[in-house]
């Protein structure tokens, strides 16, 4: 009788969620009188390369369904439409794209968020073995659904970004020997929640003169651990996880 009851319960929310559920019609139609983000990205090096925009719009007229895990009751929730948006590159490596704050289309999309950054593209000119690592850059927020975490830094108006890197280079060695080349910032992603905003420039800047590695040790071995080497050689203390970009930032390096 106990399994009998599940499934009746399973085919009636399969039921109510098919009968609920549409194709989500994910066209973008922004409007003539839509507002336009314009999006700029200073390249800084040769060796690195802005990644296209991740943009996320929402849609409260199109909601998804979904059966709770406590209840078994559905679910209401807004719904997502998650486009890359390519930048082209101008004079001076500046890359630029702009994104509607009006998506429109059927299901009235609205700009919710966008990550927008840089990553290496060649890693080699620091060691013949490494390979580009993960990206880095910054969360822009629209709306209240996208900066629900809290975490994010309050902005009104034009933005202008201009955050620190460090080569961060990580040598794997246990399960697959690689060597990867990425950026150590004091956040790999800023959160910014902005508002009034025409104007993004994300304008980085690296200092390759300051390396950091993470060496992980040849195999496991009770009581060795990963280290982390600062560019002027000295050793984090055992166990540290990630590196005090601050102690980085500080350091003096001949």
């Amino acid at each position: 009788m106990h399994k009998k009851t599940n499934i009746l319960t399973i085919c009636i929310s399969v039921f109510i969620l098919s009968s609920c559920a549409r194709a989500t019609d994910k066209t973008l139609s922004p409007p003539s009188d839509t507002q336009w983000v314009n999006v700029e990205v200073k390249n800084p090096s040769q060796y690195t390369k802005p990644f296209p925009l991740e943009v996320r719009y929402i849609s409260h007229t199109c909601p998804k369904k979904r059966i709770s895990g406590v209840d078994g009751s559905v679910i209401t929730e807004p719904n997502y439409n998650i486009i890359n948006i390519p930048l082209q590159q101008g004079a001076n490596e500046l890359w630029k794209a702009k994104v509607a704050m009006t998506g429109g289309g059927a299901c009235e999309w609205t700009l919710s968020a966008f990550n927008v950054g840089i990553e290496y593209i060649e890693a080699t000119h620091l060691g013949k073995d490494l390979m580009p690592g993960t990206a880095v850059g910054a969360t822009i927020a629209f709306d209240d659904d996208a900066s629900r975490n809290g975490k994010f830094t309050t902005i009104e108006g034009n933005v202008i970004i201009s955050p620190k890197y460090y080569p961060y280079i990580t040598e794997w060695n246990i399960n697959k020997k690689k060597k990867d080349l990425s950026l150590l910032g004091k956040e790999s992603f800023l959160s910014l929640r902005v508002s009034n905003v025409s104007e993004i420039l994300f304008k980085p800047e690296i200092n390759e003169a300051k390396v950091v590695r993470f060496i992980e040790p040849e195999k496991k071995t009770e009581g060795v651990y990963s280290k982390i080497v600062y560019p002027d050689g000295s050793i984090a203390p055992e166990r540290t996880l990630f590196p005090d970009f601050d102690k980085v930032d500080q350091m003096k390096v001949k």
